[in-house]
């Protein structure tokens, strides 16, 4: 699934703070969270849909500039071609998602500055990642670019709801912690699946997508059951596959 389409038919009931707290070692194996969706209260990993906080003005608009659905796009395909250890059409996208960054800093004419803020952080540390070919660190941060992407995406006024995509996101997540069994990491994302599912399944339902929804249901139970990565990563393109048709719900 493309972010390219994701993004131009997304639909957002919910407005999101941006990402904090990225990551200050490039080799450390793990993401900054992903609070500007999720935030995390103390340290007991609950966590709640929550209104952005940022100070920044938003875009509102109708139409998602194609700037911002390239960057997304751009993150997907870099994660992709890394996963694939395709390293030469990875640099590729990261060139010319460093030219989109700046155009959508242009598009968006001095609003989302911290939103813009930590979408160059990210592209950065994908450049030290990609240099040394290291293959979790770069999957990581092209995963967290999708996620600005999503986020900065979620103030236009969309068609599929901004949850779709954060499954999306959180499939990926599966598929890079189950690589380095980070059995806590899992967990967390684990829970953070099972939320979003809670927050999205009746905008399903109510979109007829009743056989679409009881797919869903089994596989978060799956994942919910889950206790080691070998179990996680088996459910993660499950997941990412039923993605796809939860998103044909609102078409």
């Amino acid at each position: 699934m493309k972010t390219r389409t994701k993004i131009l038919v997304l639909a957002s009931t919910i407005s999101v703070s941006g990402i904090g707290g990225l990551s200050q070692a490039i080799l450390a194996n793990q993401s900054p969270a992903p609070v500007a969706i999720i935030r995390q209260h103390d340290h007991n990993n609950k966590i709640a849909l929550n209104n952005d906080s940022d100070t920044d003005s938003e875009v509102n608009d109708d139409q998602v500039p194609k700037s911002l659905s390239e960057v997304g796009e751009l993150g997907e395909d870099l994660y992709d071609m890394t996963k694939a250890n395709n390293w030469t059409k990875a640099s590729t996208s990261l060139t010319k998602l460093e030219t989109e960054a700046k155009r959508l800093a242009r598009d968006l004419q001095g609003a989302n500055q911290t939103k813009l803020k930590q979408l160059n952080d990210n592209i950065a540390l994908l450049k030290v990642a990609l240099a040394t070919n290291n293959h979790n660190v770069t999957m990581q941060k092209a995963n967290q670019i999708t996620l600005i992407a999503a986020n900065l995406t979620a103030s236009y006024q969309l068609k599929v709801p901004i949850e779709v995509t954060l499954l999306d996101y959180y499939g990926r997540e599966l598929e890079i912690w189950s690589a380095t069994e980070n059995t806590e990491k899992l967990k967390e994302t684990a829970n953070q699946i099972k939320h979003i599912w809670t927050q999205v399944k009746p905008s399903i339902l109510k979109q007829g997508g009743t056989k679409q929804a009881q797919k869903f249901d089994q596989l978060v139970s799956q994942v919910s059951l889950s206790k080691s990565p070998t179990q996680y990563g088996r459910l993660a393109t499950p997941i990412l596959n039923e993605v796809d048709n939860l998103e044909k719900v609102f078409q």
